[in-house]
């Protein structure tokens, strides 16, 4: 009887290491911690005056695996960075359970140029103790496009023109409108200025020169947008001035008059 007795009791304890131990390994036992799971992904949108797939202008997409992930929490010995969420995901941390916010990011967010797009995102979230908490984060554009274009109407008064912008970041970037191949938008930092100079010519009136060169300028955009596309547009809608469309997002224009001598006699 006694052996028997012996036995029931190891079994029990067998039976409660193995479910300890499941606990430990699986859900968390609720002991005051808890776990993480990170689904991360891209958006490829971006507003101009109708929302837009960047991946129609060649900008690059990262992989869920490409976007670096952020833990943040309240206390600073819980903070820490990974390669991606998958790598996280796989380490299996248990966290202590209170608010965190995960952050997902892609490339440089102070660097400008064509095809610099920088990816952001921000979830935040509670972890109860004995729990999984599934979250998922998308990183989206989070710096500024820009481009100059000229219309039709602009082509028929002039011709070669270039441009130069400028942001408050120190870079310029040349638009020569009607190149081949047509001239890349340029990313820069959200919240940065941008002016714009250029030259062009007049339709020449003896047809036996190139025509008065003429200078354009704008006044400056104040401060860039975040996944925000700005198409400045040179227009020459009235005979005696061109004119410049901002085309900020999906409900705002802003409008810059542009005085210049034009022909009148172009057609």
């Amino acid at each position: 009887m006694k052996r028997m007795h012996l036995s029931a009791i190891t079994a029990a304890l067998l039976l409660l290491a193995a479910s300890c131990s499941k606990q430990e390994n699986g859900t968390p036992s609720g002991d005051g911690y808890g776990r993480i799971r990170l689904h991360g992904t891209a958006d490829v949108s971006i507003a101009t005056r109708a929302e837009i797939d960047v991946t129609t202008l060649g900008v690059t997409v990262p992989q869920p695996s490409e976007l670096a992930l952020t833990i943040h929490s309240d206390d600073p010995e819980v903070n820490s960075v990974w390669e991606n969420a998958d790598a996280f995901n796989a380490a299996d941390t248990l966290f202590k359970a209170g608010v965190y916010t995960a952050t997902l990011t892609y490339g440089d967010p102070e660097a400008e140029g064509e095809n610099k797009p920088y990816y952001s995102g921000t979830e935040q979230f509670d972890l109860t103790a004995g729990t999984t908490a599934e979250v998922a984060v998308t990183a989206r554009i989070a710096n500024s496009m820009a481009e100059i274009r000229t219309t039709e109407a602009f082509d028929r008064y002039f011709h070669d023109a270039t441009f130069t912008l400028r942001t408050g970041a120190g870079n310029e970037f040349r638009f020569t409108p009607g190149a081949e191949p047509a001239d890349s938008p340029v990313f820069v930092q959200a919240g940065t200025s941008i002016s714009i100079s250029g030259t062009a010519r007049q339709q020449s009136q003896t047809g036996t020169d190139e025509g008065p060169e003429v200078k354009l300028a704008a006044e400056p955009l104040a401060s860039t947008s975040p996944r925000t596309r700005h198409i400045f547009t040179f227009d020459a809608a009235d005979a005696g001035s061109a004119t410049l469309h901002i085309t900020l997002d999906e409900n705002e224009e802003l409008t810059s008059s542009v005085d210049i001598e034009l022909n009148d006699n172009a057609e």
